[in-house]
């Protein structure tokens, strides 16, 4: 049976209700006037108000004035309005005549910066073919196995005099499982090091910061995303409606995979995922074997193709805040439950 058509069968499945993608869905007894507070993110708030919060850039359309919905600040009021039978958010800013001290606050973003920048900054995914070119740390002149701050580290690369390195750590590799069978590996920034010497073929180096002990084979790169460039403005919106991904695992490898943890999609831009595209995870259901008065749980070798698959549950939502070529970075939005690697993600055509 063709791939297609038994994703058509999983989905139909699926034990949840479909809704119209298009529409955003206000929550139950929801106020009509919400008060943005320090902290607050974009998803914070569509959360507030909707069952699915990806749908949070139509809630601004009654705002002709509002060209970012990004610019919204602490203090501000927001008020749930109802415009030809559609929620609508509309942003009030209280104006104080009196004298006052001023306090400049900052716009408040997606998600939380302090969540996000730490994995946008300091981890990477490289093909495994670009991995093995980059320089290496080739060792220590006394010998050590881990070096630190005052160790004599050397790599195997001439660099540049003077020129400010990053040693990064291979946590994972990932495979994409069709017909590209592209394969990257997940890099952990570890440590910041400078040239001080160079001889033939390789470099002495000094530590500038230091997270974490530095080993033999260690990879080195230049400057990481400075936090200036880095683009924590993008709006939460649903993904191609043709996308079938699967979560490849955690980004650091770890086994099980909660809420604010960042994991590997195997999509990427090549496959119209863009950052802020949501998706909702899915954990297959049982496969059931045996004849009736018999019958008995089964550990599936390939839940796609299974005879007898009970329903799937829908465990989750994922927002991609890195797209590559073929693999995505995402976030865990929600997780109902911790889960592993293999989960399907997919467009939120529904709801719960």
């Amino acid at each position: 049976m063709r791939l297609g058509v038994l994703l058509f069968i999983f989905i139909s499945s699926l034990s949840v209700s479909w809704a119209n993608t298009g529409l955003p869905i206000v929550k139950k007894n929801v106020p009509e006037i919400y008060t943005v507070k320090k902290g607050d993110t974009l998803w914070d708030i569509s959360a507030y108000f909707l069952n699915n919060p990806w749908l949070w850039p139509q809630l601004w359309q009654a705002n002709d004035y509002i060209q970012n919905p990004h610019l919204i600040y602490p203090g501000d009021k927001l008020h749930l309005v109802w415009i030809n039978g559609r929620p609508q958010l509309q942003l009030k800013k209280t104006v104080v005549l009196s004298p006052q001290i001023r306090i400049k606050h900052s716009p408040i973003t997606t998600l939380q910066e302090t969540l996000i920048f730490p994995y946008l900054a300091e981890n990477k995914l490289i093909t495994a073919k670009s991995a093995a070119q980059l320089p290496r740390v080739f060792g220590a002149s006394d010998a050590k196995g881990y070096m630190s701050p005052g160790d004599r580290i050397w790599v195997d690369t001439e660099l540049l005099l003077g020129t400010e390195w990053w040693v990064y750590r291979v946590e994972a590799d990932f495979t994409r499982n069709d017909e590209t069978k592209a394969k990257v590996v997940s890099l952990k920034e570890i440590a910041k090091l400078r040239t001080s010497e160079i001889q033939e073929n390789m470099s002495l180096m000094t530590v500038e910061s230091f997270r974490q002990e530095i080993s033999q084979n260690d990879i080195l790169l230049p400057a990481p995303l400075d936090s200036a460039d880095a683009d924590m403005n993008f709006s939460p919106s649903t993904a191609p409606a043709e996308i079938q991904a699967s979560v490849l695992g955690h980004l650091e490898g770890h086994e099980y995979i909660a809420t604010s943890q960042v994991v590997v999609l195997d999509r990427g831009h090549l496959d119209n995922l863009a950052a802020g595209n949501v998706l909702q995870l899915f954990r297959p259901g049982a496969e059931v074997t045996g004849e009736k008065g018999n019958y008995a749980y089964k550990k599936a070798q390939n839940w796609l193709s299974a005879k007898r698959q009970l329903s799937s549950l829908h465990i989750g939502e994922v927002m991609v805040i890195r797209p590559y070529e073929y693999f995505s970075l995402a976030v865990v939005t929600r997780s109902l439950e911790p889960f592993r690697a293999g989960v399907l993600a997919l467009p939120p055509h529904l709801v719960e």
